[in-house]
C-alpha cells in the first residue's frame, strides 16, 4: 500500500536517472509535470487536513 509521496520521489529519481537520455525539452516537460503533482499533493493534504478548533484560551496571571 504505497501512497502517492514515495511514488512522486521515484518519478522525480528517474527523471533525474534520465536525463542523459532525454532532450531537454522533455526535461523540462518532466520537470514541470513532476513539479505540478507535488503542487497538487500539498495542496490536497491541506485540504484534508482537520481544521483547527477555535478556543478561548484564559490568561495566566502572574503571581505578584
Amino acid at each position: 500500500v504505497e501512497g502517492p509521496a514515495p511514488r512522486l520521489q521515484a518519478l522525480q529519481k528517474l527523471l533525474t536517472d534520465s536525463v542523459r537520455f532525454l532532450a531537454p525539452y522533455e526535461v523540462r516537460q518532466g520537470q514541470e509535470t513532476v513539479a505540478r503533482l507535488q503542487g497538487d499533493l500539498a495542496a490536497r493534504r491541506q485540504q484534508l487536513q482537520p481544521k483547527k478548533k477555535f478556543a478561548f484560551r484564559a490568561l495566566k496571571k502572574e503571581a505578584a
